[in-house]
């Protein structure tokens, strides 16, 4: 699934009031004291599933910028492959993404699949325009886990070994680990489709999804080298910790 070369980068947590006033976010960021690491440890996860073909795209991609930037929010843009066919082949679209969008669509048992369509805590979907939605569905997916939500921890030791691990064993069964590869952003110019004569600015652009490892009953703890994850070209990563591959999110770290 994995179309270029990929790195890591750790993305710094920024102070940020959703401008609806429905949510505010609060800040846990750390930074490991042996690298330039910062981690933003994230209880909310929105995936928005979008098309450089798809008209009504663009609203969405400009909304998801300031999930990026939120605190205590990781925000994902995955580009999908199933408009190409409109005239526009999509530079970062892939079948892999737009599975990960059917298989969310098979687990709910709704079959809904659109663009853009957003879809918080792998548990609900929504207009990925629409803030107050997106809002009110973290609030309510938050409360729906409840206890079930894992905090997800990194560090780095003096041999230049990282580790990320689970504050205990997972809340139930099938809970994996998963590395998912972005790109920071890009600005693409449109030549042909529904979105011709446009330029669109993209943010954590996924590039692959990597199962990393599966809780155990002490949870989850994996190391991998430094130079496996240093930032270059633009490039980061996020752990997300997910029942099976398309079921409840229960937490996420992002790394920059």
């Amino acid at each position: 699934m994995l179309k270029k070369s990929l790195f890591i980068k750790c993305l710094v947590g920024l102070s940020f009031l959703v401008s609806s006033g429905t949510m505010s976010f609060a800040e846990d960021q750390k930074t490991s004291a042996l690298s330039t690491f910062k981690v933003k440890s994230a209880n909310a996860v929105v995936e928005l599933f979008t098309s450089q073909g798809c008209s009504s795209c663009p609203p969405a991609d400009i909304l998801l910028k300031k999930y990026v930037k939120a605190p205590n929010v990781v925000a994902l843009s995955y580009s999908v492959d199933y408009w190409d066919y409109l005239g526009w082949r999509d530079t970062y679209g892939s079948r892999e993404n737009s599975d990960r969008q059917r298989n969310y669509a098979r687990a709910r048992g709704d079959g809904s699949v659109y663009t853009p369509q957003a879809i918080v805590n792998g548990l609900e979907h929504m207009n990925g325009a629409s803030q107050y939605k997106i809002n009110t569905t973290i609030q309510q997916t938050k409360q729906q886990l409840n206890n079930k939500l894992i905090k997800l921890n990194v560090t780095e030791d003096a041999n230049n070994k990282v580790r990320i691990w689970s504050d205990g064993a997972a809340p139930t069964d099938g809970v994996i680990l998963w590395m998912v590869w972005v790109k920071d952003k890009a600005n693409v110019a449109i030549r042909r489709g529904e979105n011709r004569g446009r330029t669109i600015a993209y943010h954590n652009i996924v590039l692959g999804v990597k199962k990393a490892a599966e809780f155990g009953k002490n949870g989850v703890d994996l190391t991998v080298d430094r130079s496996k994850i240093a930032p270059k070209d633009g490039k980061h990563c996020v752990f997300i910790a997910q029942v099976g591959a398309s079921g409840p999110v229960l937490g996420a770290v992002e790394i920059k």
